[in-house]
């Protein structure tokens, strides 16, 4: 993912793999160790009340817009996680990266349940 500053992405709108819009970045959570921009929250709803975490992985940026390697569906279906002083826990970014058929490093581990496109 090309981005100058992890906080440029707050507040751009989010897009699905299909094109449709899912909301707004609402945060940036960076690696521990790289310092990359590895997750982000995207506030969903018509007040953008709930934020989910959706992963960087297969992400790319076009001008005023984050579009993901995700459906929409997938994305307000995850699991809800309070990340507590803005940092995951080992277990939530496992349970995260499991959610979303990727190992730790990333990779796609299968296709997502329910996603033919």
């Amino acid at each position: 993912m090309d981005v100058e500053r992890a906080q440029d992405l707050i507040g751009t709108p989010v897009f699905d793999r299909n094109g449709n819009r899912i909301g707004r970045v609402g945060n940036v959570y960076v690696d521990d160790t790289t310092h990359q921009p590895e997750w982000v929250t995207v506030r969903i709803g018509v007040l953008g009340v709930r934020e989910t975490f959706v992963p960087l992985t297969g992400a790319a940026t076009a001008e005023n817009r984050l579009d993901l390697d995700v459906s929409k569906d997938r994305v307000k279906n995850a699991p809800r996680i309070e990340a507590e002083h803005g940092h995951l826990s080992d277990e939530e970014g496992r349970d995260l990266y499991h959610y979303y058929g990727l190992d730790q490093g990333g990779r796609p581990t299968e296709t997502e349940p329910g996603d033919e496109s």
